[in-house]
């Protein structure tokens, strides 16, 4: 599952209660599943289901 505080428009903001979404401009929280608009900040890993079917 794709979480928002793995992508690239999440920004943690210290002085704020909750995270931003760059890409909507709202708060956020890290744990909160991705949106369309998900960019991850790194190539995410295969899972062992994903690895046997290759």
């Amino acid at each position: 599952m794709k979480y928002c505080g793995q992508c690239k428009q999440f920004a943690r903001a210290s002085d704020n209660y909750r995270d931003l979404c760059a890409a909507w401009d709202q708060p956020t929280d890290a744990k909160r599943s991705a949106c369309e608009f998900f960019m991850p900040t790194k190539p995410l890993r295969k899972t062992t289901s994903e690895n046997k079917n290759a």
